[in-house]
């Protein structure tokens, strides 16, 4: 008789109870199950027992948050959810961060832009999303733009420095022929010089002496000057400097230009005159004739044109420039002498060496000219930051190619966007490339304006030692 199967026969076969009975899997699961609640647990005490939060940190500090890797609560509110980013205020408190602009229309909050707990260096290494999100189309309260209002990334969205669009020229004053000084004929104080870009130009705080300057002709009427940063050349950015400065030292006559563009007026002054406002030149001038015809009345016997002492030692004939060729009236005394004399030099050094280098000079009535205000520029981005000390492994040409042939003072030689692009990439150190993110050249606060704040956190003080407070002395 065949055996008959139904599906509840079979089913009796199978044991319902297997998942009670202990196999190899289930025995690892609760091994594993009950070691985690005893590491957490044990985790859990360990850091209340210790006090210790870094345990809780999702990442390492930025080095310069660093001491505050076990506070917390220092930025962080303890009423606020696990997840709260940290408001404002916290970063505030320690930051008195100035405005960007008083025109934005959004202020983004600190710790979007400044992520931490990431292990960075500097916390100013932002993304370029955070200034990309405004100035990509940027909006102000006013409706106004000061600067293009679509700026993307630095690889391909830049728009070309401001001081090379169509249409700009060197705002300058100074008359200035960078190809005629670069020349291996120019006359320098004692004979043919060959210039080169680091004769005028160097890095502020440089401690080098000039090799131009007022200090290597003597006699002189005056001193070298140490020039200091510009209030232009004043950085956004928080940094601290050491060694060469970022920026070129400003142009002085008295150390870049006297050795060679001596203002000697008359053979008889050994002095010459110093480069200064036209009433101080006038009264100098004045009191050294003063002081030449008393010493020497008998001068009172020639005319102008017929003094001549000979060479001033210290000057080259390139310096030396007569006063006058025609010869004037006899002097009727010392102070007609002096009026004479002076009247002579000045019409040199007004009409002639003044003219040399300043643009234009004012004379139109009798009296003493008004020359136009002299202005080198010394910064040529004034929203963007540059290092000369970060480039110094390039030659001054490398970057500023047009000057050998630069012949007008209005030509504009600083370098195009197109030649920083190869260097600097949006991606950096990734691509094998310098940085190229906005925080390279851009700083969102203008810490010129930084507030000054009172401080917050206190430090423990040490406890003295039993041996201090007994009186008891060290062995």
């Amino acid at each position: 008789m065949p055996r008959i199967r139904t599906a509840k026969s079979l089913a009796k076969r199978i044991d319902l109870q297997y998942f009670t009975r202990p196999n190899r899997i289930k025995r690892w699961r609760l091994y594993l199950t009950v070691a985690f609640v005893v590491l957490a647990a044990g985790w859990i005490a360990y850091a209340g027992v210790s006090r210790n939060q870094k345990v809780y940190t999702k990442g390492p500090l930025s080095s310069a948050h660093a001491v505050l890797t076990t506070s917390c609560d220092v930025c962080h509110i303890r009423d606020a959810s696990y997840r709260a980013a940290v408001p404002d205020k916290a970063c505030l408190a320690c930051h008195d961060a100035p405005t960007h602009n008083r025109l934005q229309t959004f202020t983004p909050a600190c710790s979007s832009c400044h992520v931490e707990h990431t292990g960075k260096s500097h916390l100013a290494e932002v993304a370029s999303a955070g200034c990309t999100q405004c100035h990509g189309d940027l909006k102000t309260t006013d409706g106004s733009q000061s600067v293009n209002p679509h700026i993307g990334s630095f690889d391909k969205e830049h728009v070309q420095f401001a001081a090379l669009r169509p249409g700009r020229t060197d705002p300058g004053t100074i008359n200035f022929n960078h190809f005629a000084h670069l020349q291996p004929t120019v006359r320098g104080p004692k004979g043919q010089v060959q210039m080169v870009c680091e004769d005028c130009h160097r890095p502020t705080n440089t401690p080098v002496t000039w090799p131009y300057s007022v200090a290597t002709i003597q006699p002189a009427s005056q001193q070298p000057v140490i020039v200091g940063v510009t209030d232009s050349q004043q950085r956004k950015r928080r940094s601290v400097e050491s060694g060469g400065g970022a920026y070129m030292t400003s142009i002085k006559y008295v150390n870049q230009c006297a050795a060679c563009h001596v203002l000697q007026f008359d053979r008889l002054i050994p002095e010459p005159a110093p480069h200064d406002k036209p009433e101080i030149v006038h009264a100098f001038i004045m009191k050294k004739y003063a002081d030449y015809i008393a010493q020497n009345p008998g001068a009172l016997k020639l005319r102008v044109g017929e003094i001549d002492d000979g060479t001033p030692v210290g000057l080259t004939e390139s310096a030396l420039r007569p006063t006058r060729t025609e010869l004037s009236p006899l002097a009727t005394s010392a102070s007609d002498w002096v009026r004479q004399r002076t009247a002579a030099a000045e019409n040199l050094l007004w009409n002639r060496n003044c003219k040399i280098c300043h643009l234009s000079t004012e004379h139109d009535a009798p009296g003493l000219p008004q020359s136009v205000k002299a202005v080198i520029p010394t910064r040529w981005m004034p929203h963007a930051e540059f290092d000369h000390q970060a480039h110094r492994m390039l030659t001054c040409v490398a970057c500023h190619a047009g000057i050998p042939n630069s012949r007008k003072s209005a030509d504009v030689n600083i370098p195009g966007i197109e030649l920083c692009r190869p260097c600097h990439k949006e991606a950096g150190p990734a691509k094998q490339a310098a940085e190229g993110r906005c925080f390279e050249c851009h700083s969102y606060h203008d810490w010129r304006n930084e507030r000054s704040i009172k401080g917050i956190m206190e430090i423990a003080q040490p406890q003295p030692s039993s041996d201090t407070s007994s009186g008891g002395n060290a062995k």
